[in-house]
C-alpha cells in the first residue's frame, strides 16, 4: 500500500509484488486479476469484468479492448513519451508545403499524446484496482488480528474462571469440541447436553442452591433451589451489582441457550447450529462468571 501511495514502484512492479501477497493470503480474485495483467487477457471476453475494472475498454469501440500485459502497456507508455519528446522541438519546414508539413507534425504529436494518455490511464487504473483489493485484504487481516487478540485475552480470563468453577469444566469444553468435530447426530446431541451441564456446574459454583428464596428487589423473589439453575444465575448477577439491563440481557441469553441445549437432545440440530450454541454458551458464561466486582454501569 505504501508503494502505491508514495509512487515508489511502476505498475508492473506493483502487479508482481501484489501477486505474491495474493498467493500468500490465498485471495483467488486478486490472483486471477493479476494473472491477466502479467500474461495478457484472453480475447474471448471471458475476463470482461477485469477488463472493465482495469480500464482496458477502447474508448471508441465498445467491443474492443487492449489485451496486452501490463509490461507491454508500460512499453507503449515509454514509446509514446519518446515520440513526443522527439517531436517537441518542431520541424524546419520551407517551400510551398510548409503549412501541410506543420499540420502533419502537429497531428503526429496529438496522436502520440492520445496514445500516451490511453496507456498511462490503463497503468493508473490497474494500480488503483490493485490498491483497492489490497486495502480490503489489509482491513480483513487487521480485523482478524484484533478479533484474535480480543478473543485470546478473553479466553484466558474465562478459562481460568471456568477452571475454578468446576474441576471438570474445561474437560467438558474439550469433549464438546471433539464431538462437534465428529459431526454425527449423536455427537451433536451429546455436545449440547454437555453445554447444558456446563451451565449447571457454573450455577452451582457462583450461587449454590438454597431453600429460602432470593429477594431481587421491588418485592420480586426467585426460587433458588437445586432445579432453579437460571434463577440462581440471575441471582448471581444481582449479587455482583450488574445493571438491570445487563442482568436482563444475560438472563434472556442463558434462558434461550439452556432451552436450545435441552431441545437439542430430542430434536435434530445441525453441526453448524450446535457450534454457534456452544460458542454463545461459552461467551455468556464467561461474561457471567467473571462478574466478581460490583458494577457501576447505569441500568
Amino acid at each position: 500500500m505504501a508503494d502505491v501511495e508514495l509512487k515508489r514502484l511502476k505498475a508492473s512492479e506493483i502487479v508482481l509484488k501484489a501477486s505474491r501477497l495474493a498467493r500468500l493470503v490465498g485471495h483467488t480474485e486478486l490472483m486471477e486479476f493479476l494473472g491477466f495483467e502479467r500474461n495478457g487477457y484472453p480475447t474471448d471476453g471471458s475476463a470482461s469484468t477485469w477488463i472493465r475494472r482495469a480500464g482496458r475498454l477502447a474508448a471508441k469501440e465498445k467491443n474492443t479492448f487492449y489485451p496486452v500485459s501490463i509490461a507491454k502497456v508500460e512499453a507503449h507508455v515509454e514509446s509514446a513519451q519518446k515520440a513526443i519528446d522527439a517531436m517537441r522541438g518542431g520541424g524546419n519546414y520551407s517551400g510551398d508545403h510548409i503549412a501541410l508539413a506543420s499540420q502533419n507534425h502537429d497531428q503526429r504529436i496529438l496522436q502520440a499524446s492520445a496514445n500516451l494518455g490511453t496507456w498511462t490511464g490503463i497503468c493508473g487504473q490497474v494500480v488503483a484496482t490493485t490498491y483497492d483489493m489490497v486495502t480490503e485484504i489489509y482491513h480483513e487481516l487487521l480485523f482478524s488480528d484484533l478479533q484474535a487478540s480480543l478473543f485470546a485475552a478473553t479466553q484466558k480470563e474465562v478459562d481460568g474462571s471456568l477452571a475454578a468453577a468446576s474441576g471438570s469444566a474445561l474437560d467438558k469444553i474439550e469433549r464438546v469440541s471433539d464431538r462437534l468435530r465428529d459431526g454425527d447426530p449423536e455427537s451433536v446431541s451429546q455436545a449440547l447436553t454437555t453445554c447444558r451441564r456446563l451451565i449447571d456446574s457454573c450455577a452451582d459454583y457462583v450461587f449454590p442452591a438454597r431453600d429460602e428464596p432470593y429477594v431481587i428487589g421491588d418485592g420480586v423473589t426467585l426460587k433458588v433451589g437445586p432445579q432453579n439453575v437460571l434463577n440462581r444465575l440471575q441471582a448471581h448477577t444481582h449479587v455482583c451489582g450488574a445493571s438491570k439491563s445487563r442482568r436482563d440481557r444475560l438472563r434472556r441469553t442463558l434462558s434461550d441457550l439452556y432451552e436450545r441445549c435441552s431441545a437439542g437432545t430430542h430434536a435434530e440440530v445441525t453441526v453448524g447450529e450446535a457450534r454457534f450454541v456452544f460458542l454463545q454458551t461459552y461467551i455468556a458464561l464467561g461474561e457471567l462468571i467473571t462478574l466478581n466486582t460490583p458494577q457501576t454501569d447505569a441500568a
